[in-house]
């Protein structure tokens, strides 16, 4: 954690959601970067997204064909038992089209886009020019660092890995190609999810700043000898309470169908990856009671649980992780709201404040934001207890299907055993 502190401090908010943008749009799912200090979108940021994901898509394409046609390795493949088989085609076409969505997507609301970021600059400028607020980027910056390397070094090696080990140390000039593309088309999606909890948490940090700028002791003491001057930091404290809660709009507005269409890709895949590590870890054991020597096809079963196994840490954390930070900056917001209508209480002589207060009043009964995804899934944290019940009941299914079918293979061989013994 300490070389994080190696860094310069950043000192603007397009500085602290520098890397965050510019892995983004390197993986081509934004259409804008990080210059002089500004985000900047033209034509040639455009033209590199769309070129660059029709390359990652072609390649991952092409280096699998190629590999196939490797005769001893698609022995290894074919090795595999068919549910395993149909689930990672099954990867690489929802991967596919899910990274091509969510790109697509993103390239057409990327005016939307930069304009959060635009507006989220303007009020921080606000806060410390009129309040003196001092935001703290360098942390915020420094988590990115730290949560971003760590999956990065999980994620690519569990992918680079898994593949050697599949071509045995062979055709590494073809293997290290097919594993980038296949980086690049999965990291895409993933990366999505992750920024767009970054963007709930800077608005949960903003929301709570105000709150502690709405106390009515702070208000008194810094402005309770200045009426006019107390009514216009109060009126701009509104405003900056509305903008937050309209930007939570605009994000959903943005991320609405890539995270929808990624929260899809990731429950498919964890029900699939975790159907195949509780199965296959019980064939391993029933094969390892049976046979004392172990084959070579056990090591490709322990090396494909170990690879499914890192492989689901990205999406459990998305799906665990993200409803929070989006439950959180609603809970804030709420809680900003409460203290705006009180104000009028604290502030009985000011009828220019009593006229805020009913206002803000009617315009929270108007609004009723929460973060969303597609047309009408709330994130919050219900969404995390829904998530689980319904994956690990799905996975019971699958799960007491596979031991009815491996009870009846035994029913039949017994059978079989049984008319050889009696002599049918």
């Amino acid at each position: 954690m300490a070389i994080f502190y190696c860094f310069r401090e950043p000192e603007t908010l397009y500085e602290c959601v520098s890397l965050i943008s510019r892995l983004q749009f390197a993986l081509c799912c934004s259409g804008f970067f990080e210059r002089g200090g500004k985000f900047v979108i033209n034509q040639w940021t455009r033209l590199y997204s769309l070129s660059c994901a029709c390359l990652a898509v072609l390649g991952l394409a092409g280096t699998v064909h190629v590999l196939l046609q490797n005769q001893l390795l698609r022995q290894r493949v074919l090795r595999l038992d068919n549910l395993v088989l149909s689930i990672m085609c099954l990867e690489l076409v929802i991967s596919t089209l899910v990274f091509l969505f969510t790109m697509l997507s993103l390239q057409a609301w990327s005016q939307r886009h930069l304009r959060i970021y635009q507006r989220l600059a303007e009020l921080d400028k606000q806060l410390i020019g009129q309040f003196g607020a001092r935001l703290n980027y360098g942390k915020l910056l420094r988590k990115h660092m730290l949560v971003l390397s760590m999956v990065a070094v999980l994620y690519f090696g569990a992918v680079n890995t898994g593949l050697a080990q599949l071509a045995e140390g062979r055709q590494l000039g073809i293997v290290v190609p097919a594993a980038l593309c296949y980086l690049i088309i999965t990291s895409g999606p993933h990366l999505t999810g992750f920024v767009h909890m970054s963007l709930a948490e800077l608005l949960g940090i903003r929301l709570r700043l105000l709150q502690r700028l709405l106390e009515p002791q702070l208000l008194h003491r810094r402005f309770g000898g200045q009426p006019q001057l107390l009514e216009r930091r109060v009126r701009s404290l509104v405003d900056m309470v509305k903008e937050l809660h309209y930007l939570i709009q605009e994000i959903n507005g943005v991320y609405s169908l890539s995270l929808w269409s990624a929260m899809a890709h990731d429950f498919t895949l964890s029900t699939s990856e975790l159907y195949i590590i509780f199965g296959r870890s019980n064939d391993s054991k029933n094969n390892s009671r049976r046979n004392s020597s172990n084959e070579p096809g056990d090591e490709l079963d322990l090396m494909l649980l170990g690879f499914l196994s890192i492989c689901l840490l990205v999406p459990f954390y998305k799906m665990l992780i993200g409803p929070v930070y989006c439950s959180h900056s609603v809970d804030e917001g709420r809680k900003c709201l409460h203290l705006l209508e009180q104000l009028d209480d604290w502030f009985p002589d000011s009828v220019a404040i009593r006229q805020l207060v009913e206002s803000i009043m009617r315009w929270r009964l108007q609004f009723k934001i929460e973060f969303t995804s597609g047309t009408s899934t709330v994130l919050n944290k219900t969404v995390i207890t829904l998530y689980t019940s319904i994956v690990f009941n799905y996975l019971l299914v699958l799960i007491s299907f596979a031991m009815t079918q491996q009870l009846g293979e035994q029913v039949e061989q017994q059978k079989v055993a049984l008319q050889d013994w009696i002599g049918i």
